[in-house]
């Protein structure tokens, strides 16, 4: 084995370390960072082109890129990021003709954050070393403690394993058992420091996801599973976004008007809100007719997943966050904590509570959209045969 490479390994496991207390067991992987910054080296040395291949070869089978490759490949996008486009792209930094613009979608969004990385080689190095001066025990530990105060009791954050790696797409992201996070997009404070509350909140949200656990009710009916899983896709986001993110609403307002708002996370969504709320009424009535057709089962799941594809999920943050966050909001407001635990632990009680909290609290919720009866109907037949 040359030296090279056996110093690449021995920096990936010296960086690779158990969280210690952070309320679950954690694992934090920050080796990628790293790895990546000494393949940029090797390339701008003018390393010959075999030899590069095969170092990114041998980073993209760690642990880090297998995640990373299984967030953006999941069963509703198969093939969004295949590996060998995602490997062509990092070469072209140096090697133009490795990949061409337009060839993936992803892949180019994905690349002006690389090219910015390979270009200031002096600012990589130096967030490298930021990252590794961070706390990270206390940080997580803070932030699952939170997450958890938005969770009905025997809904637990789980252990986890956390990853920070140069992805370029997703700023963060959740599966089973596992948190990551794009190095390049680290929230930075003015001074240069990356914004510790941005990443405190943001590994909050994500604890959110991984701890909370709908029940599978076991549906029969393939149509009513699909409504269930139309239900349940706005359950996720929709609090995450509400009770961790602390976002204004559309129509409804924030949980804590008190708690101080991140200033860069509303930067981000602002405009967006605004569209979002402009648009609100369109929104819902998309989400109605979608709902129908899945609960009728005039719609195949290869169809639905098309439809959170090409419009809920669009853009920097989808409509489902959106309007997940207004029906999640409206139960609070309307009839409080509680509430949204039982909407949580059953999605097919969540539009039922969002009229019923309508009804409650019209002054603060007067200008929210109601669902029909006949959409309410359907959310609490789910699993108990065709209504009339």
């Amino acid at each position: 084995m040359r030296l090279k490479q056996l110093l690449i390994m021995i920096l990936a496991v010296a960086i690779f370390f158990p969280l210690t207390s952070p309320g679950r067991d954690v694992e934090v992987d920050i080796s990628a960072c790293k790895m990546i910054l000494d393949l940029f080296k090797e390339m701008k040395r003018g390393t010959p082109k075999a030899q590069i291949e095969k170092q990114l070869d041998a980073i993209l089978a760690t642990r880090p890129y297998k995640t990373m490759f299984k967030h953006y490949n999941r069963d509703w996008r198969p093939n969004h990021l295949p590996p060998d486009v995602f490997k062509r792209l990092v070469l072209s930094l140096r090697f133009p003709e490795y990949y061409k613009t337009s060839e993936n979608q992803r892949a180019d969004q994905m690349r002006l954050n690389w090219q910015k990385y390979y270009d200031d080689l002096e600012r990589f190095e130096q967030n490298v070393s930021d990252l590794h001066a961070i706390d990270l025990n206390k940080l997580i530990r803070e932030a699952v403690q939170f997450a958890q105060t938005w969770l009905p009791e025997e809904m637990k954050v789980p252990g986890f394993y956390l990853v920070v790696h140069p992805n370029g797409g997703s700023g963060a992201f959740a599966l089973p058992g596992v948190q990551g996070y794009d190095f390049f997009q680290l929230q930075r404070e003015n001074s240069g420091k990356i914004h510790l509350q941005y990443f405190i909140d943001i590994i909050s949200h994500e604890s959110h996801h991984l701890g909370l656990d709908i029940p599978d009710p076991g549906i029969k009916n393939p149509g009513h599973k699909l409504a269930f899983k139309f239900l349940q896709f706005f359950v996720g986001e929709g609090t995450a976004t509400k009770f961790i993110d602390n976002l204004p609403g559309g129509v409804v307002p924030r949980i804590d008007p008190k708690r101080k708002p991140n200033a860069e996370r509303e930067k981000v969504i602002d405009q967006l809100w605004q569209d979002y709320t402009r648009d609100h009424e369109k929104i819902w009535l998309r989400f109605f007719l979608t709902f129908e057709h899945a609960f009728t089962g005039e719609i195949t799941g290869e169809q639905l997943n098309k439809e959170f594809r090409n419009y809920w999920i669009t853009g920097k943050i989808g409509r489902n966050y959106f309007l997940g966050s207004e029906i999640f909001g409206a139960i609070y407001h309307g009839l409080g904590k509680d509430a949204c635990f039982e909407a949580m632990r059953d999605p097919r009680k969540m539009l039922p509570l969002y009229n019923k909290a309508l009804e409650k609290n019209t002054q603060r919720l007067g200008k929210c959209v109601r669902v029909p009866d006949s959409i309410i109907a359907m959310s609490l037949a789910i699993g108990k045969g065709n209504i009339n």
